[in-house]
């Protein structure tokens, strides 16, 4: 069963003109991290070498780092989904998929952030076999159309 709690909010800025036209970047994942622990102000706790026990909860937590910024009246929009999450279980085999997992749109911002993160998480059961698991992530920028994907792998025993 694939459980999920989803969060994006601004976490770094930096100054930026205001912006007529707007700048169009990719969307990339960075700084993806597999963890025992992630707040809801954005603190999280990596798990050294990403293994887990069986019947741990493993949560995932990244930054998008290039979403469009467009000026509005004087302001900034940007509008950043996480719009899919898939699980694999050791054998290659999706085991939980989960669609439109949160959003990160603000019209009114003075500064370009720097990046938005997420964070999800899975819940294992001692049935889960142990070996290598894989998240999959997909994000989107919404103002500019443009998609960004990452994977991160953790291991059960």
């Amino acid at each position: 069963m694939l459980v999920s709690l989803p969060l994006a909010v601004v976490v770094g800025c930096q100054q930026q003109p205001e912006q007529t036209q707007p700048t169009t970047l990719t969307p990339s994942i960075h700084n993806i991290q597999l963890c025992s622990a992630v707040s809801d102000d954005g603190g999280y706790t990596v798990q050294p070498g990403a293994t887990f026990e069986r019947g741990d909860v493993v949560w995932l937590y990244f930054e998008v780092l290039g979403m469009t910024v467009k000026g509005v009246e004087g302001k900034l929009e940007c509008w950043g989904k996480f719009k899919e999450m898939k699980i694999y279980d050791p054998n290659g085999s999706i085991i939980g998929t989960a669609l439109d997992m949160g959003e990160f749109h603000d019209t009114d911002m003075d500064k370009t952030p720097e990046f938005i993160w997420f964070y999800a998480w899975y819940e294992t059961t001692t049935h889960h076999p142990t070996g290598q698991y894989t998240f999959e992530v997909i994000v989107s920028d919404e103002l500019s159309g443009a998609i960004g994907a990452a994977s991160a792998n953790f291991t059960l025993q």
